[in-house]
Formats: C-alpha cells, structure tokens, sequence
C-alpha cells in the first residue's frame, strides 16, 4: 500500500526530474525522469494526478475541520445556555430533615415546616373527687404543619396550622404573619424586625426557647401562665424586634386568640409585652443570661352584649401536662379593667450544664360593683429554677434569635452500628404558682375580696433522649401538691404524682 509520505515524494522527484530534463541532456533527463517513478511504481502523469487529489482531499479536510470548530462553538454556546438556565433556576436543599426552596439570586426562600408531638400519661392522685379527677391517656400536644418564607430578601412570613391541643380542640389557625426587616436604623447591626399579624412573642426566658427544644414536656406553670396574657400561640398584635450580638428587645401591642373563645367576646382583649435580655458573660463553651419583661392586659374582652360591659380576668393553669385538661388551681373570674406581670429572668450554662429560673408578680387592677365587697387589689406570683446536664456533652447556647438558650443537638447520631447513641440528657425543676390573694384561713369563710384560687408546688425529673437533630423522646416524673380552701374553708387540695412521656419529630 502507498502511503501518503510515498506519494510526497513521488511527486517532488517528477517536479525535480521535469525541471533537469530542460537543462540536462536527454539520456540524463531520461535517466533521471524515470528513476523515482521505477521506485515508486507510477508514472510522472499519476504523480500529478494524485497531487492533484490530496490537495482536494486537504482542501475538504479544512472545510471539515471549519465544520467542526463551528459545531464546537455552537455546542460550548449551548452548554452554557443551559448552565445558566438551570443557574437561574431555584435550588431544594434538606437540612435536618426540612426541605428548603430557594431563588437563583438567594433573595426568595420558602421552607416547609412541621411538628407532631405525641404524649402520654398516667396520673395517680390523692384524694381523687369528682371536681379534680385527672384522667390518665394520650394526647397530641401539637401536630403543626406550615410554611416558612422570605421574598425579596427583606420581607418574611409564616403560615402554621394547629391540629393538635389539650384533647379538644379543633384545628386552629397556630400562626399568620407578615415581617419587615430591612430597616437598620441608629447604626444597628441588625434590622428591626416589624411585624404584624398571629404569632407568638416570647414572653421571657423559659418562653424565648422553642416548643421543640424544652427541657419538659410543658413549661412551669407561671411561664405558661403569664404567656397567656398578652402573648401565646395564636395572638393577634402588631409588634417589633431588635437584636444584637449580645441582646435582645421586643415591643407588642396585641389583641384576641384566634379561634373561637370559649366565651363571646364582643369587643376583643388589648394587651402590651416588653422585654428586655442580655448576654453580658460569653465564651465559646459557656453564657450568662439576664432580662426582664412586662405584660399585661389593658382591656379585657367584654363579653356581654348591650349597654353593660362585662369585663373579667381569670387565672387558672393545669399542672404542666397537657394530657388532662383539669385545672387544680383556679381564680375564677375576677371583675377587672386589667392587669399587668412583671418579670425577672436569670441563666447560665457552661459546657454540658445548664441551669434558668424565672420569677413574676401578677397585679390585678379589680372593677369593683361594691368597694366594701373588694377592698383591695389582688396580686398573685410564681417562680421556677430549672437545671440539666447533657450526659454525651452537648452544650446549650445562648442566641439573640429571641433573646435565650436554644436546645441541644446530637454530637453524634444514633447508629447502632457505629456504636453511637444520639444525645442524652438529664433534667430537673421545681415551680410554684400562688394564686391565693387575702385567702384567710382553715375552717373560716374567705375574707371579704380574698380569692382562694390554689397553691400549686411541682418537682420534675427528666430523661431526655435525641436520636438526632428531628426525632426525641422525653420521660418525665411529676410530684404536685397542691393546696387550695373553698369557700367555706374546706381543704380541697391533692398530691397527684404522674408520669409521662413524648414522642416527637420536628423539621
């Protein structure tokens, strides 16, 4: 086979031989003439020709080789046409098990939120009567499921709904809302966040940290108390938030629960919350923590139709567990154009230890039909001190996100295999709630103005355990005394110890 070097050099020896032949003589010419077309095996007229051919050949040659780089170009075109449409498409992301959709330019985001809590329980009291007869079962404490969002970088908004309670409830609206937060006025660090809708804002520090993220299966009494004021799940307000690295403020106006009260209310509750918080101690292993707040209600609801205003506040709180919807102490209504909390928080933690308390005063500005029937204003109070220890080392930090602790994640997760067992956590709480006011004695009638609504005293123990950063199961053990006179200054007080247990996933 001739290759294509042979053909080369083929047809530079004809071109050589052709040019000696008119200058040489004719035996030299000849001789030479026909030398490389001998070795060759192709005369001086094919040599041309196949010149001629692969010249065409590398003229096509070019032409495709153009072809390709053209193909090149359009395809590297097309390939960044679609980088950059997918680029400008938006991105899913899960963490922690809740998915997250978000714009190109990161401006926009919308996560999907939800949260089922599943308890149990098992109280034995003493003594058992009718009135104060908690019944032992199962309950799913809150079964949310919402929405989470952001559009155009500065306005943020939620939407939550509530399929779970206390046993009896329906499904309620748990949170609507719309925030502002591009406006850093005074040279802040941060933005004040405005906002205006149904949510809950915390109240103080046992309310500053997550549902999901409790030490208990309930928060102690007086911090559930008093959110329900002015503040709680499902409170209409227009309020504001402002932060730093190291402190937290928040201002609420607010005004009814969404849903249907128990009671008609004609012209809907007012109500304020103030709070203040600091981390003035912090390190990368240990916070202190120091705030106060105060809340109230301005007016109450009134709840009769026609030219007489009923107004009233009553005080009442279960012990902390929800499965039973018996309260143990209890105000009842008290007529009243008012009332205002105050409230003084304190925490600290350090590597795997942690320890918070709380304590408020409740004042009560009392409307009185007959002064002689209320001579006096009542005011009530109550207090906790609570402290854990997360066995596996975790370590609860302190955030400005709103102005408190946030809960533990696993070091590790749970994997048998791997020999690891998530996080396991250790906690303990004793609270009280008075909410006796001039209660007088044994044996005797309540005073003129005096209220008998309770002294309830509670000590709690928990094992907690998270398997990972959705799922934890909570055990706790409660002993309550609680000591209450009725009217007549009969002891209907009980001990009711209980234990109790939650399941839960949260994303």
């Amino acid at each position: 086979m001739i290759t294509r070097t042979q053909i080369r050099r083929a047809i530079h020896a004809a071109a050589l031989a052709g040019l000696l032949c008119s200058v040489a003589p004719a035996a030299l010419a000849q001789a030479i003439a026909t030398t490389p077309t001998q070795s060759s095996g192709i005369s001086q007229e094919q040599a041309l020709a196949l010149s001629a051919r692969l010249d065409a050949l590398e003229r096509h040659n070019e032409e495709l080789e153009a072809q390709i780089a053209d193909l090149k170009a359009q395809s590297a075109a097309q390939v960044q046409q679609v980088r950059d449409t997918q680029a400008a498409q938006p991105t899913v992301t899960v963490s922690n098990g809740r998915p997250t959709f978000t714009s190109a330019d990161g401006s926009s985001k919308l996560a999907v939120r939800a949260l089922v809590q599943f308890d149990a329980a098992s109280y034995s009291e003493e003594p058992r009567t009718a009135a104060n007869d908690l019944g032992s079962g199962t309950n799913f404490r809150r079964a949310r499921l919402g929405v989470d969002g952001t559009a155009f970088k500065d306005w943020n908004y939620a939407l939550w709904g509530e399929f779970g309670g206390s046993g009896g409830e329906s499904a309620i609206l748990n949170q609507a809302w719309l925030e502002y937060a591009g406006w850093k006025p005074f040279g802040l660090e941060e933005p004040i966040r405005l906002r205006v809708g149904a949510w809950a804002m915390p109240s103080g520090l046992e309310d500053a940290t997550n549902n999901t993220e409790e030490l208990f299966l309930e928060r102690a009494a007086i911090a559930e108390l008093v959110r329900g004021f002015a503040t709680g799940d499902g409170r209409t307000g227009v309020g504001a938030t402002a932060r730093g690295a190291r402190w937290y403020a928040s201002a609420l106006w607010s005004g009814k629960v969404v849903g249907v009260p128990a009671t008609p209310e004609l012209d809907q509750q007012s109500g304020f919350a103030f709070r203040a918080a600091f981390n003035p101690i912090h390190g990368p292993d240990y916070d202190v923590h120091v705030g106060a707040n105060i809340q109230g209600i301005l007016e109450p609801a009134d709840t009769t139709a026609g030219p007489v205003t009923t107004q009233a506040v009553r005080l009442q709180e279960r012990p902390e567990l929800r499965v039973s919807g018996v309260r143990l102490v209890d105000t009842g209504a008290i007529n009243s154009d008012g009332l205002t909390a105050y409230g003084l928080e304190a925490g600290a933690s350090w590597k795997n230890l942690y320890g918070a308390g709380e304590w408020y005063q409740v004042d009560v500005n009392r409307k009185a039909t007959a002064p002689a029937l209320s001579p006096f204003d009542p005011s009530f109070s109550g207090w906790y001190l609570q402290g854990a220890w997360a066995i596996t080392g975790e370590h609860r930090a302190w955030t400005n996100a709103n102005g408190g602790f946030v809960g533990i994640r696993p070091l590790k997760a749970f994997d048998p295999q791997r020999g690891t067992w998530g996080a396991w956590e250790l906690a303990a709480r004793y609270s009280e709630l008075d909410l006796n006011d001039h209660e007088g004695v044994a044996g005797a009638a309540t005073p003129a103005g005096g209220i008998r609504g309770g002294q309830q005293n509670i000590t709690t123990v928990g094992l907690n355990w998270y398997p990972n950063s959705v799922v934890r199961f909570l055990l706790d053990y409660q002993w309550t005394r609680v000591n209450r006179l009725n009217a007549a200054g009969g002891n209907i007080g009980e001990d009711v110890n209980v234990i109790s247990f939650r399941s839960q996933f949260a994303f």
